[in-house]
């Protein structure tokens, strides 16, 4: 609960009346790695909050099916599919669990609500989008203007210990690059 307490306040912090409106409707759960938080083709309309653990947001390729990773969120990142969530629309990515992963989940229906009630925690709402829409403007950025062992670089300082927590072609996945290519990096990295 820390983790989101944290979350909460670096973005707009909230009294405590409205604190208590949302733990109240949100759900903490428990997932093992390999398990779904959301799966492609089913409609979501919950977002997640990694409390603990690393999840992973992943498309599937149409000629191959071949899985590809979108995102990589830890504690105190989002995760899921939001234009699912949003326009309760089938979702064309997926949520899993790449370790034991604990998440705080609310459906976007109870955000609304919320909204309503508490005009702060539209604002709040509001922050967070912003937020995420810039991490999101980042990551594009960075994908279209670095170098695989930058943007891996980057990743190692975003989240602390990756290579021990998930497997390396989740991380070749998420970078844009094969396995190989990352084990050449990490050996090119360990020389220097």
């Amino acid at each position: 609960m820390e983790t989101f307490l944290k979350f909460i306040n670096n973005i707009h912090p909230l009294p405590e009346e409205i604190l208590k409106a949302f733990f109240d409707l949100a759900k903490v759960k428990s997932y093992k790695s390999g398990e779904h938080l959301c799966e492609i083709g089913n409609v979501n309309n919950k977002l997640f909050f990694v409390i603990e653990g690393i999840t992973r947001t992943y498309m599937k390729t149409s000629s191959d099916s071949r899985e590809i990773n979108k995102s990589i969120a830890a504690p105190g990142q989002l995760a899921g599919s939001l234009k699912s969530a949003i326009q309760k629309s089938p979702a064309l990515i997926a949520c899993q669990a790449l370790t034991d992963a604990v998440v705080m989940e609310i459906s976007v229906d109870d955000l609304a609500t919320l909204r309503k009630i508490y005009p702060e925690f539209g604002e709040f709402m509001y922050k967070t989008v912003e937020r995420e829409y810039t991490q999101l403007e980042e990551s594009l950025i960075d994908l279209l203007s670095k170098n695989a062992t930058e943007r891996y670089l980057i990743l190692r300082k975003n989240i602390k210990n990756i290579d021990q927590l998930i497997p390396q072609f989740h991380i070749a996945s998420h970078l844009g690059i094969t396995p190989i290519q990352l084990s050449r990096i990490r050996k090119k990295l360990l020389k220097q």
